[in-house]
């Protein structure tokens, strides 16, 4: 079952969408997750999972719009990394402690609230986590000059809102899609609708191109500087799996294996022939790897694994 609603959060008028499992026989009413989505994305990119995840597990599933993305409207407030963590931090308070599933941006987000509120989180699951680029080589130059113009803020906001009107909803939305995904015939057709008319939506905003330059800018500064220890800290306090496509073209897949070596605490699932956001495009496998692991991580003890899952 699948409810939409806003919720004011520190004055802040926050779009969430939950999902509850269809039959009760599994549901304890205490296990919850929240899932938090990436730059530029929103509570639609959790669509395709949503419901499986809250049926596998027997839990209530929420999805939020972060500040300034989706349908979380906030002009006069930052949409950093610091205040959206904010504002997970005051969504878990109301919901409970619950399990942070973040894809990308949203795994920066995840590691940073169970390092500063552990008590707040269950488990962890890092979906193709942003991780610091250990050097700009051939292999990140493109990633790097992709993100350039965000580092100057006025810049930034010039191009991100010139990119939008010359291209429009369809082509900007098919634009960041072929960044995402390995295989955009994988992505449900009505899906790609509903991204399209979201982005039309947001074209009405003024402040949409701030928030995601403000966002990015904010991330960049805290892969370099914060993340690995986040990711330390995180790991030691909470079980953590990192989940990661090996066809990633943002962050490579070289990049997870790498911390996973550095933090042993960091279990890692490798899906093959998956890009950027494996829960769009292989939503049948994602929820098996993250339920599966869920699962066994709450009957046994800890012990770190790395592993390459299964394929389409």
């Amino acid at each position: 079952m699948e409810t939409s609603q806003y919720r004011t959060i520190d004055g802040i008028r926050a779009h969430r969408v939950t999902w509850r499992p269809q039959t009760d026989n599994r549901a304890t009413g205490e296990d919850k997750v929240l899932l938090v989505h990436g730059l530029g994305a929103n509570t639609l990119s959790w669509q395709p999972v949503g419901q499986p995840l809250a049926d596998a597990l027997g839990a209530e599933v929420t999805a939020v719009d972060l500040i300034g993305f989706g349908r979380t409207r906030a002009p006069d407030r930052r949409s950093t990394v610091a205040a959206n963590s904010d504002l997970v931090i005051k969504v878990l308070e109301e919901m409970g402690a619950a399990t942070i599933i973040g894809n990308s941006m949203g795994g920066v987000i995840g590691s940073r609230v169970t390092t500063e509120r552990p008590d707040l989180v269950k488990e962890l699951v890092l979906v193709d986590p942003a991780l610091p680029w250990p050097r700009v080589g051939r292999k990140n130059w493109k990633r790097s000059a992709r993100f350039a113009p965000i580092l100057i803020p006025p810049v930034g906001r010039f191009t991100i809102a010139t990119r939008a009107r010359i291209l429009g909803p369809e082509r900007l939305v098919d634009l960041s899609l072929s960044w995402i995904l390995h295989d955009q015939t994988a992505l449900d057709p009505e899906l790609r609708t509903r991204l399209i008319n979201l982005a039309a939506e947001r074209f009405a905003y003024p402040e949409a191109s701030s928030a995601y330059v403000d966002a990015a800018s904010s991330l960049l500064r805290t892969l370099n500087r914060e993340m690995d220890g986040y990711l330390a800290a995180a790991s030691a306090a909470r079980p953590t799996l990192l989940i990661h496509g090996d066809r990633d073209r943002l962050v490579d897949v070289d990049l997870a294996y790498a911390a996973a070596e550095r933090h042993l605490g960091v279990d890692l699932q490798i899906i093959p022939e998956i890009g950027h956001a494996p829960q769009l495009e292989a939503p049948k496998v994602f929820v098996n790897q993250a339920s599966d692991w869920l699962i066994r991580t709450r009957n046994k003890p800890r012990a770190s694994t790395i592993s390459v899952g299964e394929s389409l």
